[in-house]
């Protein structure tokens, strides 16, 4: 399993996505942009290859905790399919495709927000 302490995490809607090239580029529809999550501490990614009987699949988890808002515009449209932009010292990743979007689950104290999200996808 690998695990990485990311700098930043920023997601897009897929409806705004206008070509996604895997591994390499985004680009959005005009006028579109990544929108940053304000986390309260570094958000962990983890991932891992596990062999199912179809073949090899990549899970991906994400984990990030801001302050609560019940206006944010991810809690609004939390069941919207979205792109994660990842962003360490050393690179900036993407987690997520048009065809393996990622999914969001929300847990809330009203003291803070915590974002998992999960993706699977071929290895």
């Amino acid at each position: 399993m690998n695990k990485i302490i990311c700098n930043s995490i920023e997601f897009v809607f897929l409806n705004e996505i206008k070509l996604f090239i895997p591994g390499q580029q985004v680009l959005l529809h005009p006028g579109m942009e990544f929108k940053k999550l304000p986390v309260t501490e570094k958000p962990v990614y983890r991932s891992d290859i596990k062999n199912e009987p179809a073949g090899a699949v990549n899970d991906e988890i994400i984990t990030a905790v801001t302050k609560y808002d019940e206006h944010s515009l991810l809690r609004k449209f939390i069941s919207y399919p979205i792109v994660l932009r990842m962003k360490t010292d050393k690179e900036t990743f993407y987690v997520g495709s048009q065809n393996y979007p990622v999914a969001v689950e929300l847990s809330s104290n009203k003291i803070f927000d915590t974002y998992t999200f999960s993706c699977k996808s071929e290895a």
